[in-house]
């Protein structure tokens, strides 16, 4: 791809009939994404909300237990709503290294809920124009999440 094409492709919005269609051909359903959506809005607010600063979370070690407590509790939550995840581990793994990059790792932290939720709202706002660019972002983490999931009600 040469940077023409690059930028077309991170820039050129789709036609609504266009994403419908690849919504369609890739099984993507609006009530998964909504649900999707709810799944990482409710993780970045944990996470921002819980954490206890450089000061007190200070190493690799410190980081990993934060995210694992983070997405532990909000994996329980759903649980108890009847939504069960399943086969976290890719799940989990995506999302470590996305807090890594856009929460851990900087060192301004104002606005990191309003940036970490930019993540759903360009992939799982189901009727949101995307780029195609956005939409195969949303094709990976979609997959991720229907992987995780769980289609067996709790007895």
């Amino acid at each position: 791809m040469n940077s023409t094409e690059f930028i077309k492709y991170i820039s050129t919005a789709l036609t609504y009939e266009e994403m419908h269609l690849l919504y369609k051909a890739n099984n993507i359903k609006y009530d998964k994404c909504e649900l999707y959506y709810d799944f990482i809005i409710t993780l970045n607010k944990l996470i921002v909300e819980t954490f206890l600063g450089d000061d007190v979370i200070s190493n690799d070690e410190d980081i990993k237990n934060h995210f694992k407590w983070c997405i532990e509790t909000v994996l329980n939550n759903f649980k108890k709503e009847n939504i069960i995840f399943d086969s976290v581990l890719d799940l989990k793994n995506y999302f470590y290294y996305f807090y890594i990059e856009l929460f851990y790792n900087v060192s301004n932290r104002c606005n990191s809920l309003e940036r970490l939720n930019k993540l759903p709202i360009l992939s799982f706002d189901y009727n949101r124009i995307k780029t195609r660019s956005d939409m195969d972002v949303q094709l990976e983490l979609y997959r991720i999440l229907e992987k995780s999931l769980n289609f067996k009600l709790k007895t």
